[in-house]
């Protein structure tokens, strides 16, 4: 299997994230990789480190596209239906993620006589390590079409070489229960707002005192209840905080501290 960089997308030097080291990877294990069907005539390209492997296309097609602006990570992540856009908008308020990437690597292989290229959808990288690869689609009929599951088989096998999870998600998935998605949207609307390491300290050293207060409550001590309300969103997709995203958000909502930044409090 070959592994080689797109070069149609090579922005400045920038350090390698976690993502981009585990796509590196392919390049170092993928002579442990045993269906036959792909070893000998698979090729990976993967992009520049913190790129998408193509930009929007959309030819002939009468699709949405757009760039969802993250700031967990830092850039844009392109989008070629709603649907991305929504498990975008989820993966930026997940605190368990702490970065994912649009269109991360394209594989080419052979399968049955016929050459075939699948760009997965998205990788997120989980707080507790693990690297998942998502295919998004509407429903289940786009899963009908035989050429399209052998190419999602040949994914599979990669990932599961990888120690990578791989799974589909449905629209359905996305956006019900709707008081859920109407929570990530609303968090996710505040991401840019702006936050200093004085309100970052206030908020942590709170919750690390009182484990979980009231989102009125603390916003009040960011300064005004709007702002500090607005803040704390800010922070959740910061992965500083967490909200409780399948009850109504309001002024009596429960704030907690992501585990993994207690630290900041000493």
């Amino acid at each position: 299997m070959d592994i080689v960089h797109d070069g149609f997308c090579s922005p400045a030097f920038k350090m390698p994230t976690e993502l981009d080291k585990a796509l590196l990877s392919l390049a170092a294990t993928h002579d442990r990789l045993s269906w036959e069907s792909l070893t000998a005539n698979a090729t990976i390209v993967l992009p520049a480190f913190g790129s998408s492997i193509r930009t929007i296309v959309t030819g002939r097609r009468i699709i949405p596209t757009g760039v969802y602006a993250s700031r967990k990570c830092g850039r844009g992540h392109p989008y070629e239906s709603m649907n991305e856009r929504s498990f975008f908008m989820h993966s930026e308020v997940d605190t368990d993620i702490v970065e994912y990437r649009a269109q991360p690597f394209r594989l080419e292989a052979v399968i049955d006589g016929i050459k075939r290229a699948y760009i997965a959808d998205v990788m997120r990288l989980h707080s507790n390590g693990t690297l998942e690869v998502v295919e998004i689609k509407s429903d289940q009929r786009q899963l009908r079409d035989p050429d399209y599951y052998l190419k999602l088989q040949a994914v599979r096998a990669i990932c599961d070489h990888q120690g990578w999870q791989f799974k589909v998600l449905f629209k359905r998935d996305l956006c019900e229960p709707i008081l859920r998605f109407q929570n990530v949207e609303d968090v996710q609307s505040w991401s840019f707002t702006d936050y200093g390491s004085s309100d970052v300290f206030i908020a942590v050293q709170y919750l690390s005192i009182h484990k979980s207060v009231a989102l009125g409550d603390l916003a009040h001590r960011l300064g005004s209840r709007p702002v500090g309300i607005a803040k704390l969103k800010a922070m959740m997709v910061g992965r500083i905080v967490r909200l409780d995203l399948d009850s109504k958000l309001d002024e009596d909502s429960l704030v907690t501290l992501v585990s993994d930044v207690s630290e900041l409090s000493q």
